[in-house]
């Protein structure tokens, strides 16, 4: 038996910072689900904390604020900073999030002599541009210092070979989960809207997500231009705000913006809802998708790889940017009562494949497997 076999391994997740948001919430999932008899989580912030980061320390997991990166130049001091993390905290596993943290993380974890390095990719390279040269060429570098490359997706790993040039058998894909349970609550509808203030009667249609460009959110509004006594709710906020709730103005639709919710409340305000739509421009894999075929709601949503790789037969599919086509999948569903009921059976068929406990599973079993190749723990 190898002598590591029993041993517990701390795991360093490295991120630039921690508010309420897709890639931030999956992280405060896995890291509160790992095995704590085999692996102790640590996070560090880069940049700077928020909700997710209050979240976890309440939780019991030390997470470092380095307050770096406060410039638009590069900053040596953060390197610097996450390699005293990972010596203090006598790092075997260092996970990292998303650009900046894979290059700063990694830089650290290399010359700080981590026994594990795996960073994460969260979204696609062309959102929506093709990425930098310079972007392209360090993460090709640093990939030959990185155990795996975890990829959330197929399309995600898909950019990484062709933009990073990196062997497909380094990058191992792991999709985003939800805890399905949490998603089945007992709230009827009508006690969900009052919850959020919202109409009690009526088709409402909603989304979750920031009020940004690449979630398409202007599409969904003139989708429902022609639609009656339809209501859009949309929970987050974001750049676009402003800008959205003109053009509502402008076309005379009824939008609710609730702002950023907390993820205790986002079953409830899935509940309160007739119909999920996601008309994003570009993705990675969107977990507020999966949460809404978790919760037993028909979708509607843009035809990008990612909406396919979750949402199967499950999902009714629109061309990115076509509100003409996105109001005819809406009104289809609203009008045909049958078909609504059978994408709701779809959609709680198709979550079962999307288990958090699935994904910590996973995450373990391959740490576990780049363990196996280090021979002085």
């Amino acid at each position: 038996m190898n002598k590591s076999d029993k041993k517990t391994f701390n795991i360093l997740h490295v991120i630039t910072r921690l508010p309420v948001g897709g890639v931030e919430n999956m992280l405060l999932k896995v890291v509160t689900g790992y095995d704590r008899s085999r692996f102790n989580p640590v996070v560090c912030c880069i940049k700077e904390g928020g909700e997710i980061a209050d979240e976890l320390v309440r939780r019991g997991i030390k997470v470092h604020i380095l307050h770096r990166m406060k410039g638009h130049g590069f900053d040596w001091r953060a390197i610097r900073d996450v390699y005293r993390v990972i010596k203090e905290e006598r790092i075997h596993i260092l996970r990292t999030h998303q650009y900046h943290a894979n290059l700063y993380g990694r830089l650290a974890g290399i010359v700080a002599g981590v026994p594990v390095i795996i960073p994460s990719f969260h979204n696609l390279y062309l959102s929506p541009d093709r990425p930098k040269f310079h972007r392209m060429l360090i993460n090709r570098l640093l990939a030959v210092w990185s155990d795996r490359l975890v990829a959330v997706s197929r399309a995600v790993a898909e950019d990484i070979q062709r933009f990073d040039r990196v062997s497909p058998e380094k990058i191992r894909i792991i999709h985003n989960g939800v805890d399905i349970e949490r998603f089945r609550v007992s709230i009827n509808k009508k006690d969900a809207r009052r919850m959020f203030g919202l109409p009690e009667e009526g088709r409402i249609v909603g989304s979750l997500g920031r009020l940004t460009q690449q979630k398409g959110y202007e599409y969904l509004i003139e989708a429902v231009s022609d639609i009656r006594e339809v209501v859009v709710v949309i929970a987050g906020d974001g750049p676009q705000k402003a800008e959205l709730q003109r053009k509502c103005e402008s076309l005379g639709v009824e939008c609710r913006f609730l702002g950023a919710i907390p993820p205790e409340e986002v079953p409830c305000f899935l509940r309160a809802l007739d119909i999920f739509c996601s008309p994003s421009l570009w993705e990675g894999l969107p977990s507020a998708l999966i949460e809404a075929l978790a919760s037993g709601l028909p979708v509607v949503v843009s035809d990008i790889p990612p909406h396919r790789e979750i949402a199967g037969d499950a999902g009714v599919y629109v061309s990115p940017a076509d509100s003409t086509g996105l109001g005819r999948a809406i009104k289809g569903l609203i009008d045909d009562t049958s078909r609504h009921k059978r994408f709701i059976r779809a959609a709680m068929e198709r979550a079962e494949l999307f288990s958090i406990y699935k994904t910590i599973r996973e995450y373990e079993a391959l740490f576990e497997d780049c363990l196996r190749g280090v021979h002085h723990l």
